[in-house]
């Protein structure tokens, strides 16, 4: 019986002890990660405003310089090519979590002057131009790390939306007019989501994709 008794306190003990040990580690880390904040701030070409990353400040598009920019649309949104700016009108993902935890992106135009945020195409993700100047985006499009074979959850999502398509590399190419956002010309390529991409889509005008 005493026995029994020592070997039950001696537990408790041990499982104090690792909490204990946990509790630590956890506080470590987190002081660690306060020590190393995220602050990126990538200037939209030849404006006022900026994208802005942070740990420490709500993502989103700031005006201003970096020190002292202020916020005028919160949100998570892409740069270099996932960012093109046509005149007034910025052509930029914007990327957001689901309930479900799977990173999504639409595709969106902003007018720098007003402000105004319209979305364009819904589970969408700008690519860039093409050799012809037309803006490139995938439609039907999941982020790499929700590819349905990769994220169960992702199949539950895409039963809630008309717009993703059933295989995780398949996606719409969608041509743009750069002056309003316009389609031009749509279509769907099973290798979408490949490293043959640029190749086939970006070095290559509307013209030789139509042909």
């Amino acid at each position: 019986m005493n026995n029994t008794k020592f070997t039950m306190n001696s537990l408790v003990i041990i499982v104090i002890i690792f909490a204990a040990m946990g509790l630590f580690f956890t506080v470590k880390l987190v002081n660690m990660a306060d020590r190393f904040p995220i602050n990126e701030f990538v200037p939209i070409e030849d404006t006022d405003l900026a994208i802005k990353y942070s740990s420490l400040e709500p993502n989103g598009i700031y005006r201003g310089s970096e020190n002292s920019g202020t916020l005028v649309i919160e949100g998570t949104f892409g740069y270099d090519w996932g960012s093109v700016l046509e005149g007034d009108t910025l052509f930029v993902n914007e990327y957001q979590s689901t309930d479900l935890g799977l990173l999504t992106s639409d595709l969106v135009k902003i007018n720098i002057n007003t402000l105004e945020k319209e979305i364009l195409i819904k589970d969408a993700v700008l690519r860039g131009k093409c050799a012809s100047g037309e803006l490139v985006c995938l439609s039907g499009f999941i982020m790499p790390s929700s590819f349905p074979e990769t994220n169960s959850l992702m199949k539950l999502y895409g039963m809630s939306s008309r717009d993703i398509l059933p295989n995780g590399e398949s996606a719409i190419v969608n041509y743009l007019d750069p002056a309003d956002g316009t389609i031009l010309y749509s279509v769907r390529d099973d290798e979408a989501n490949t490293d043959k991409f640029e190749e086939k889509y970006l070095q290559t005008t509307l013209e030789e994709v139509k042909s």
